[in-house]
């Protein structure tokens, strides 16, 4: 049985035919026509790339790591531990020297007032409290010499009696150490040890007169004087044997 398209149906079929063949390319070799392109989305307004900050100065540039030192083939040792010292024994050099005894000399024989050019020991030392000084004959050389108090006048100790003007003079300078005698206050008790014996003397009186190292004839008063310098004046200090 064959189908037969109506009348009305056979004239529009040839034309859609006829179109569809105007539409393809007849030639075998042609190929076939590409597709367009996907058009690509449209890109935003151009951005301008950060520009590098400029390199700053060498100061900001961090410091490169100092060069490594090798690591030693050898393997490190513990350097041992200082050993103290040993103490030092004392020897003689650093042992300190023991103070030197007094001076004793052997008493001499009784010389006459106003002493020698040279200081003559007496073996006598004078004490008033812890204070304490050897007493020599001798005249203005031995007194300027600083060494010792000197015994101006007068006879030995022990000899003296103030009554009959027999007065022991003992002086110094003030600026050897030996001011105080000028100054002593009244009831000082003041030793004196002889190669013979021990005798104690005690200040009544004391006496002050203008200038430094003027004559004293006349102030020589009691069992024992002594005598010193207190700055432009001369002073005194009596004594009575008790």
């Amino acid at each position: 049985m064959t189908f037969r398209c109506p009348a009305a149906l056979t004239a529009p079929l040839l034309l859609l035919a006829l179109l569809t063949g105007c539409g393809r390319d007849t030639d075998p070799a042609a190929s076939p026509e590409p597709r367009a392109a996907r058009p690509a989305p449209a890109a935003g307004p151009a951005t301008t790339p950060p520009t590098a900050p400029p390199a700053s100065s060498a100061s900001s540039v961090p410091p490169s790591a100092p060069p490594s030192t090798p690591a030693s083939p050898h393997p490190a040792t513990t350097a041992p531990e200082p050993r103290p010292p040993s103490p030092v024994r004392p020897t003689a050099r650093t042992t300190p020297a023991a103070p030197a005894p007094a001076r004793t000399p052997a008493p001499v024989a009784r010389t006459g007032g106003g002493g020698g050019r040279d200081g003559r020991a007496t073996g006598t030392t004078l004490r008033i409290g812890g204070w304490s000084s050897g007493v020599v004959r001798g005249g203005q050389e031995t007194i300027d010499a600083c060494r010792d108090a000197v015994q101006w006048s007068g006879p030995d100790f022990g000899r003296e009696d103030g009554y009959k003007m027999r007065t022991v003079v003992v002086v110094g300078h003030d600026y050897c150490g030996f001011g105080q005698f000028a100054t002593l206050p009244v009831g000082t008790v003041v030793t004196v040890e002889t190669p013979r014996e021990i005798l104690r003397y005690r200040v009544y009186a004391r006496h002050l007169t203008p200038g430094r190292g003027t004559p004293a004839h006349g102030l020589y008063w009691g069992d024992l004087t002594l005598q010193s310098c207190v700055g432009p004046d001369t002073g005194f200090s009596y004594l009575v044997r008790t």
